[in-house]
């Protein structure tokens, strides 16, 4: 059972935004967190929820990331909350990692669920984006939540061991923000153990591959800061049947930092997230998934994949890898070696395509 409390004294009601500190009890524990919203809150608002990274807390990364004036400006409700001490007395999230036994994605889930009901907010405009375990926590959600969470956001953030494989029922957007000289998470290797050793290649890889991705673009931004000796680069991997995105700002020299508010300036974290979260509620990220039955022309049967049209199958492993390829006739069943497959990704001659998960 859960209750929700709400600390008078930490309330401060202003003009132009609601600031509140409050607590939210989940399995017996009585979590904290902070409330950053306009006044008088929009029907239907977002809502974004942003994690701290390991060590850190709530209330620092609300000081530092810029999240409660945005959120006054865009009308959207901002939360803070607050994790629990891992095994080791760290503050921390259980981003399915071997260091603590906290259910946070229930209390995630739970928390989110109830703000949307108690304050009318948007259940289709739901986010989650941390600072590195943070951003650790939000793939996590994105793999076990989708659901509830409908994009997510990383900033010097990778994916734990336990999560990597994951193929969730639905697949949201993602976006990703590290630097190339992180020495806290590798932009190569990750951290190694329950945390994982993927980098950051590997993830796109992975969730590009669930998407279906089929086009990449790579562009520069400006060099707003010639002093910090950094440079960003800007990947939109796109074209997915579903319409997801996944967006990957590498900051060339960055180091584990939030962008914008230190380290590298020339990309700010905290708005290129909103504006990739925004484009989602605005309904950017739609795409021929939803086409009716009538159109659907690949399938899957007890003999193996049947196409009503001539087409390219292409076989993907939980790493967004293309393991084989397969050229069909019209008609044709074909029945793949199943192991390692996540997904199918059909392709005809006029470029439409179906995506197709691993039973």
């Amino acid at each position: 059972m859960t209750r929700h409390i709400l600390s008078l004294t930490a309330c401060l009601i202003m003009a132009s935004n609601i600031q509140a500190q409050l607590t939210f009890e989940h399995n017996g524990l009585e979590r904290s967190y902070y409330m950053e919203a306009p006044d008088p809150l929009p029907e239907g608002a977002p809502l974004v929820f942003v994690l701290h990274g390991y060590t850190s807390s709530a209330e620092l990364i609300r000081a530092y990331s810029g999240w409660p004036a945005l959120a006054a400006q865009e009308g959207f409700v901002a939360i803070f909350p607050n994790g629990t001490l891992d095994q080791g007395g760290t503050s921390h999230w259980n981003a399915n990692l071997s260091t603590s036994g906290t259910d946070d994605h229930g209390f995630l889930v739970e928390l989110a669920q109830h703000l949307q009901e108690t304050y009318n907010l948007s259940p289709e405009c739901t986010y989650s984006c941390g600072m590195s375990n943070g951003g650790f926590m939000s793939y996590s959600l994105a793999c076990e939540h989708p659901e509830v969470f409908k994009a997510v956001g990383s900033v010097t953030g990778a994916m734990s061991a336990a999560d990597i494989g994951c193929i969730p029922d639905e697949i949201v957007p993602i976006v990703h923000l590290h630097g190339t000289d992180d020495l806290v998470v590798s932009y190569d290797n990750g951290v190694g153990g329950s945390w994982g050793g993927a980098g950051v290649e590997a993830i796109i890889g992975h969730w590009t591959g669930l998407m279906g991705t089929t086009a990449v673009d790579e562009s520069p931004l400006p060099n707003q800061e010639q002093v910090d000796l950094t440079s960003v680069d800007f990947f939109r991997y796109y074209g997915a049947p579903g319409g997801q995105e996944f967006h990957h700002y590498r900051v060339n020299g960055g180091g584990h930092d939030w962008f914008g508010v230190w380290g590298s300036m020339d990309v700010v974290s905290t708005e290129v997230m909103w504006d990739f979260f925004s484009a989602q509620c605005a309904g950017e990220f739609t795409g021929v998934s939803e086409s009716s039955p009538a159109q659907v022309w690949l399938e899957w049967t007890r003999q193996g994949i049947r196409a009503d049209r001539a087409c390219l199958l292409e076989v993907f492993d939980a790493a967004g890898r293309c393991t084989a390829q397969h050229r069909m006739f019209p008609g044709e069943t074909w029945a793949p070696a199943t192991s390692g497959i996540t997904l199918i990704r059909g392709t005809d001659s006029n470029g439409n395509q179906e995506v197709l998960k691993a039973h």
